[in-house]
């Protein structure tokens, strides 16, 4: 039900602002501020508090969400992945993520030693999980869809491409 979820309704949402994100981390575009968006949409707004992992500390955002800007947007935009598809209390570095995606095809992937040493090393830090296999599953998550809206981002743009040719 969530792989579900997330190919059909969370996934399709994010390629453009996946898609925007990686040209402004490329330069090629000015960051643009999201904090200047005013919502229309009428729908109840909610806080929600998110723990964003990166690979040197954790930060905890919270975001302001309404039907026009769910959570795992707003997440793409500020450069995280959700660890889940709806609400998601738990949220990875995109950059990670990318640093992740690649070192497994030159190594083999090893999902649970990634996260346990991730885990051991912001626990060093100060920043502590309430159990290192709940964040290896979330993570292992996180990491999986992200792969899956590189391919969807990689399809779209092999699609702008023959159409303008």
């Amino acid at each position: 039900m969530q792989a579900h979820h997330w190919s059909t309704s969370v996934l399709p949402t994010l390629i453009r602002p996946y898609m925007r994100f990686q040209r402004e981390c490329s330069g090629a575009h000015q960051a643009e501020e999201q904090s200047w968006f005013i919502c229309k949409c009428g729908s109840q707004h909610h806080s929600l508090e998110v723990v964003c992992v990166h690979m040197e500390c954790v930060e905890d955002i919270t975001l302001d969400i309404c039907k026009c800007r769910p959570a795992p947007v707003q997440l793409v935009q500020c450069g995280f992945f959700p660890c889940s598809p709806v609400r998601p209390t738990l949220a990875v570095s995109l950059n990670m993520l990318e640093f992740i995606a690649e070192l497994f095809l030159h190594i083999a992937p090893n999902e649970r030693g990634w996260a346990a040493m991730l885990v051991k090393y912001l626990k060093a830090r100060g920043y502590c999980f309430v159990t290192a296999d709940s964040f290896r599953c979330r993570f292992a998550n996180a990491l999986a869809h992200y792969q899956q809206l590189v391919r969807l981002v990689d399809a779209e743009v092999e699609k702008l491409v023959d159409r303008s040719q």
